[in-house]
């Protein structure tokens, strides 16, 4: 009893570190967004007063900060955490892989000895 109540204790820590790391990378993508949402509008209005006489500029400009900064970087950041969420799922399974593992194979051992036991005082009894 006390192996099955040290798996279930690993498998609870780990679950709890599992969805503790969501709820951060929740927060680090909000945190994100918006720090990029606040990048984006400060060039763009600092731009719009520097640049507002000429459109080429300024379109050149807005063009260039909003695609770079927004796209690039908050699909790249999202792209890092998809691939972290996709490790953090395979370490999870296989622990949980391990979990069954060493379960069916601790059940395979009393199952073996069991019967190891049995025919061994079987044949001990028959003979003797």
């Amino acid at each position: 009893f006390f192996y099955f109540d040290l798996i279930s204790f690993l498998l609870y820590f780990v679950s709890f570190k599992f969805f503790f790391f969501l709820y951060f990378l929740k927060f680090l993508l909000f945190f994100f967004f918006f720090f990029f949402i606040s990048i984006i509008y400060t060039y763009y209005f600092s731009l719009t007063l520097f640049f507002y006489l000429n459109s080429f500029y300024f379109s050149f400009f807005f063009f260039f900060f909003f695609f770079f900064f927004f796209f690039f970087f908050f699909f790249f950041f999202f792209f890092i955490i998809i691939i972290i969420i996709i490790i953090i799922f395979f370490f999870f399974f296989f622990f949980l892989f391990l979990f069954f593992f060493f379960l069916f194979f601790f059940f395979f051992l009393l199952f073996f000895f069991f019967f190891f036991f049995f025919f061994f005082f079987f044949f001990f009894f028959f003979f003797f």
